[in-house]
């Protein structure tokens, strides 16, 4: 059974750094410690550019910074492209060969399996 991860280790890695609130809020360029506090609190998401500056700080990839938000945006996102993927699938006209929709099928499909722990479910 997978464990689940937090939404947010920017905590974690500012006390390993020793650095106060105030210091990485001034170093990723935040208005105050509040707001920074609301971040590792997980009571608001920061902005991208806030989550850049963080990985750059720490040396650790934003995916892993926030690696609870960044599993929970994936499973939504892969869920969603398999829905587009069913409705492009119903759409496709087997006699034509330069399909628009046959090429976003197979973009998407591609991407699919691409991605990790993706299992192929057939439709009985």
């Amino acid at each position: 059974m997978a464990t689940s991860r937090l939404n947010s280790y920017i905590k974690t890695h500012r006390k390993h750094s020793g650095l106060s609130q105030s210091e990485v809020s001034f170093l990723v360029r935040l208005k105050n410690k509040a707001e920074l506090s609301r971040y590792e609190r997980n009571v608001r998401v920061p902005s991208l550019r806030t989550a850049l500056a963080c990985q750059e700080l720490y040396g650790v990839a934003v995916s892993d910074l926030f690696a609870g938000l960044s599993d929970s945006v994936a499973s939504d996102t892969r869920g969603r492209m398999k829905r587009l993927q069913a409705r492009l699938q119903a759409k496709i006209d087997p006699k034509s060969t330069g399909n628009r929709i046959m090429r976003k099928f197979q973009w998407i499909s591609h991407r699919l399996l691409a991605m990790p722990n993706f299992k192929v479910v057939q439709q009985l």
